[in-house]
């Protein structure tokens, strides 16, 4: 049958991928969520594997929201971007379908929340709470984006701080004990500054584009010096809630992997002369710790759960279908890296023996 009017579907798969802009956000905002599931289980001592229907679900009341959240920011995005002269997923799209897939996203997720109110309201309030912060950002008349400071802790509290909170709540809950003061703390301070600096590279990068539009953000108010030192303040408390959060896992393959990933992050500035960034895009760049949080982290602590209880292979085996290949793309770095050391040992032994 035909379509009707103003209801032209995405005609495949790629383009409805698109339109969500899962590729963005997919192992960027998930695979650190999953991390914190996995620590705050190690942090209770259970095992993850009969949790794993739960975490599936609590994957999809993120998923759920991300596209909303993707679709609600490029839709209301559309006039700005024209202005800026930047292309816009959604400008040809019609409002039809629009208003459907953020209705479907905000039913699943009302639904979902309802689950989560049954846990407890304070589960229900930080799932809802990033739903109602993210659609404060983007619509007007409040459109948060646009209010300076506001824009920045709005995105930062929706996008990082609410599920990451929600994430140790939910699974403290699921294996019967009471969420640790301490722990929140370490997790909410770390994701806050992980936001922060997310939504200023963000602004950073398209400060000039805002600027033409009129959009007035937190860089574009009060410039890019302002925008650099308050990166660098996010990146301190980033950094001492991933040295709390370290301390009270006990983990210590997380220290090992977070040398390595040093280690590695060296070799790239030095060796290779890729950028190493806090939040200035860069051409080539490599964001500061970001790959940790992907890659490294949610690893090391899987294979600590396995060794634990060897029946977590299985969440370890679906980690790695879901991940394994953005995973992939920078672990194999290491065999460049290989080279590297080995060349240099040569060297090294040369000069000895001569």
């Amino acid at each position: 049958m035909p379509q009707e009017p103003g209801l032209a579907w995405p005609q495949n798969s790629g383009a409805l991928l698109s339109m969500t802009r899962a590729s963005e956000w997919w192992a960027y905002k998930f695979a650190p969520i999953l991390a914190t599931a996995y620590a705050t289980a190690a942090l209770a001592r259970v095992p993850l594997a009969p949790l794993l229907p739960r975490l599936l679900l609590l994957l999809l009341a993120f998923t759920v929201g991300a596209i909303y959240v993707s679709v609600l920011n490029d839709w209301t995005d559309r006039a700005d971007d024209a202005a800026a002269g930047k292309s816009n997923r959604l400008a040809r799209q019609s409002g039809g379908v629009v208003a459907l897939v953020l209705a479907g996203c905000a039913a699943v997720g009302l639904i979902i929340g309802g689950y989560f109110w049954q846990l407890s309201p304070w589960t229900a309030g930080l799932y809802l709470g990033a739903w109602v912060t993210y659609s404060l950002y983007s619509l007007p008349p409040v459109r948060l984006k646009v209010r300076g400071s506001w824009g920045l802790l709005a995105d930062a509290a929706g996008a990082h701080l609410f599920p990451q909170l929600l994430t140790a709540t939910v699974v403290s809950q699921w294996a019967g004990v009471a969420p640790s003061g301490p722990w929140l703390v370490a997790v909410g301070a770390w994701a806050l500054g992980c936001g922060l600096r997310n939504i200023l590279w963000h602004q950073l990068g398209d400060a000039a584009n805002d600027a033409q539009a009129g959009v007035r953000t937190f860089v574009v108010q009060w410039g890019a010096r302002a925008g650099h030192r308050l990166a660098l303040g996010a990146l301190l408390l980033e950094a001492v809630g991933l040295g709390l959060l370290l301390y009270l896992g006990r983990q210590p393959l997380a220290y090992l992997a977070l040398a390595l990933y040093g280690g590695l992050t060296y070799l790239r500035a030095r060796v290779w002369q890729q950028p190493v960034v806090v939040a200035q895009p860069q051409a080539g760049q490599h964001i500061l710790l970001n790959e940790y949080y992907e890659v490294y982290y949610p690893l090391v602590l899987l294979l600590g759960q396995v060794w634990r209880f060897p029946s977590d292979a299985w969440v370890l085996g679906l980690h790695g279908a879901l991940f394994g290949l953005h995973s992939w793309q920078r672990l194999h770095l290491w065999g460049a890296a290989s080279a590297v050391l080995w060349s240099k040992a040569r060297q090294l032994l040369h000069k000895v023996g001569a």
